[in-house]
């Protein structure tokens, strides 16, 4: 029997439709699944025909976090390309206007909807509805597949896509469904509308005979990357007279600012910027105490924009002047 009657979705919560055409999300990966609506390149080279891989050896077909086909409803991305909902850490579920399907080969994905929790292992594949609302953050080093797919181009697939969320895993079918990603990768990036159609309703088939998907993980808290922590407020320390950024402290710990972000909210409760600015306030009332050092050098020692900027955050924090701290503590 086909995975459509053994989804393990029961009272799947799905949220009304909401699909919103011509409309760029800067949200979420805009550098990587742009609006369906915006141009294109007309010159840009049609993708090569990679061959197929055992299911062993599976690699996520785009590389460098660039999908292949972005054209006639359809766009292929890697699975390490596709955070998705808002602007919250971890994020909080969110509708999207397009089918979602969702392969993990390897690694974890935490897959949230309104009311259910699921974390999606290697060989994991599910079929997310347009209007449904969720979030998705891939574990740093996970690789799998993402393909998102317009309403338009399923309506006519045949067999029909799932109505309804699927949960299957790829098993035995594997082979089956990489080539067929492949080809839909290919061919999206020279579109023509009759083979873009066979190769919509061939996935509809590979998905038809897909096994059900194990049961659901016991949802899990990830417990904190004590490590990295560690290894980032010291980095963080060490950097505080720079002009370092987030995202560059966390490239520098081989991270991205959402793993350090979600890292740090699990740990201290506070996001990557904010543990920045309790060393700087920290730093400050040290040197403050013991040393005699002018305030504008300690703003710049310390990495402020000014010492105006400083005196600022130094009293939103203590309500105390710098001045009448360091004459206090003395």
């Amino acid at each position: 029997m086909s995975a459509f009657g053994h989804s393990r979705w029961n009272g799947f919560p799905f949220s009304a439709s909401r699909i919103r055409t011509g409309r760029q999300d800067a949200d979420v990966n805009a550098a990587s699944i742009p609006d369906a609506s915006a141009p294109l390149p007309t010159d840009r080279a049609a993708a090569p025909v990679l061959p197929v891989a055992s299911p062993a050896a599976m690699q996520p077909f785009p590389r460098g976090g660039r999908p292949i086909g972005r054209r006639q409803g359809i766009r292929l991305l890697p699975l390490a390309a596709f955070v998705w909902g808002n602007r919250a850490m971890p994020p909080q579920p969110r509708t999207r206007p397009d089918h979602v399907l969702i392969w993990v080969t390897d690694g974890r994905v935490q897959l949230d909807f309104p009311r259910a929790h699921f974390v999606l292992r290697a060989g994991d594949v599910r079929y997310i509805p347009a209007g449904t609302a969720f979030a998705a953050m891939p574990s740093a080093g996970s690789h799998g597949h993402v393909a998102l797919i317009s309403p338009s181009l399923a309506a006519g697939a045949e067999p029909p896509l799932p109505d309804r969320g699927l949960a299957a895993q790829a098993g035995s079918h594997a082979a089956q469904l990489e080539a067929t990603l492949h080809e839909l990768a290919v061919e999206a990036a020279n579109p023509d509308a009759g083979t873009l159609s066979c190769l919509i309703n061939l996935l509809a088939l590979r998905l038809g005979q897909l096994q059900p998907g194990r049961a659901p993980d016991v949802p899990e808290t990830t417990p904190p990357d004590l490590p990295l922590i560690e290894r980032f407020v010291a980095l963080a320390r060490q950097r505080l007279g720079s002009t370092r950024s987030v995202p560059e402290l966390a490239a520098e710990l081989h991270s991205t600012t959402a793993v350090l972000d979600q890292a740090c909210q699990s740990a201290r409760g506070k996001r990557a910027v904010e543990l920045i600015h309790d060393l700087q306030l920290e730093s400050a009332a040290d040197l403050l105490r013991n040393t005699d050092l002018p305030l504008s050098r300690i703003a710049a020692d310390l990495g402020y924009s000014s010492q105006a900027h400083f005196i600022r955050a130094f009293v939103a924090a203590t309500g105390r002047s710098p001045d009448a701290f360091r004459a206090q503590s003395r």
